[in-house]
């Protein structure tokens, strides 16, 4: 019994050690928390991974802001058929995660 509870806890341990600081679901206000990925519906960060409205990036070469809980990443992206790249910053707010480009500021609501 003792090793199977050690072998659930390392597994445990491994899932959260793998978690991203910002995985989660998240929604603009008035959008749908039940759906991921389609107009209207949740976007979700997972690991290294930000699943947007019909799109996929991958955000890569992580920064942390000094005295933020911001990081900058390089979001390599796929989408309506085309690949494309920017800097995007994920930072924790209040209500749940702010998405900052050049020139624009999205806050997300956590979903329940």
């Amino acid at each position: 019994m003792r090793g199977a509870m050690a072998g659930l806890f390392l597994a445990v341990s491994a899932t959260a050690a793998a978690a991203g600081p910002f995985d989660g679901l998240y929604a603009p206000e008035g959008w749908d928390c039940r759906t991921v990925g389609s107009d209207g519906g949740a976007i979700m960060v997972q690991d290294d991974q930000f699943h947007g409205v019909e799109s996929l990036c991958r955000l890569k070469n992580p920064t942390r802001v000094n005295g933020m809980s911001a990081v900058l990443y390089d979001a390599d992206c796929d989408g309506e058929g085309m690949s494309y790249g920017y800097r995007m910053m994920l930072m924790k707010v209040p209500e749940g995660l702010a998405v900052i480009q050049d020139g624009n500021v999205s806050l997300l609501r956590t979903c329940p």
